[in-house]
């Protein structure tokens, strides 16, 4: 069995390669750096790619990898998020039952936005959401809940729609809206490329995403679209990567991990060289006025 590790950046990439026996640099042409690093977990064969951020290199990485790489049984878009409900909070668990192209969108004359979908031509019907593969989306939700259980108990467990595009949206009225609009947890920029590709292939797909910043109740250290190296307080795609490494356990036959976990000396040297961006501002969402109550697709918060 293969299983392939679609992740946008180097600091989500670095949580995950510790978990792998006998991990090696691949060629694999096409791909970001026009390498991956491959390894085992149990009689696995897991690929940790990274693909760089939004959907054009999401989705010609996904498409390399998949070619080039050898048949994957299974592709999982691992990482971090920005939040879209109310009480988000950093390190926070998205599990993507769906995941919806947020730029795929029909500008009336009005002005009325609708998301209109991905079509392949004028003749199609356009896909407004991609489903998860349900034996995967199980697997992560009993994952989640194991590393909440085992290493993060202050973790929220969220599942239902993950938000995808190239917008980095920091305005809270706008995010309630597309919340409001689409069902949306979550928005980050490269799982609705992923899933695209995985499905045209016929692979099956997750989306496992931790949330890395929220607009609607800012921290004082998060990620920011100014920021040019991660902040290191800010440990984005950790949780997701702790919740992969079980999916790919379970897949594998092999228990999951109980014993206390470490930051992996990769992320701490890493981290080490980066300037702490510390940021406290006035809630915006205080600011644009209360927000509204957000609703959840689903939610398994305890």
């Amino acid at each position: 069995m293969r299983v392939v590790i679609m992740v946008a950046m180097e600091e989500e990439a670095m949580y995950l390669r510790p978990f792998l026996d006998r991990a090696s640099t691949i060629d694999m042409p096409g791909v970001y750096g026009n390498s991956a690093t491959r390894g085992y977990i149990g009689d696995v064969e897991v690929d940790i790619v990274i693909s760089g951020i939004g959907a054009v290199w999401a989705a010609s990485a996904t498409t390399a990898a998949l070619l080039s790489g050898g048949k994957a049984d299974a592709i999982i878009s691992c990482g971090c998020s920005g939040a879209h409900v109310v009480g988000q909070k950093m390190g926070d668990m998205v599990l993507g039952a769906q995941v919806k192209p947020l730029d795929a969108r029909v500008i009336a004359a009005d002005g009325t936005l609708t998301y209109s979908g991905v079509r392949f031509s004028m003749t199609t019907k356009g896909t407004t959401s991609w489903e998860a593969d349900p034996t995967l989306l199980a697997l992560a939700t009993t994952a989640a809940h194991e590393v909440r259980a085992t290493h993060a108990p202050e973790m929220r467990i969220d599942v239902g729609v993950v938000g995808s595009g190239d917008a980095w949206r920091q305005s809270v009225r706008v995010i309630h809206e597309v919340h409001e609009q689409a069902d949306t947890l979550c928005e980050e920029m490269e799982a609705h490329a992923v899933a695209q590709v995985a499905s045209h292939f016929k692979v099956p797909f997750v989306a496992i995403k931790d949330v890395a910043n929220s607009e609607l109740a800012p921290e004082d250290i998060q990620l920011e679209p100014s920021h040019h190296i991660v902040p290191e307080s800010c440990k984005v795609g950790y949780h997701a990567a702790l919740v992969t490494e079980s999916v790919v356990r379970m897949l594998a036959g092999v228990p999951t991990r109980t014993e206390p976990l470490t930051t992996p000396a990769s992320a701490t040297s890493s981290a080490a060289s980066s300037p702490t961006a510390s940021r406290k501002r006035a809630s915006s969402a205080a600011a644009s006025g209360s927000p509204r109550v957000a609703r959840r697709t689903a939610t398994t918060k305890a």
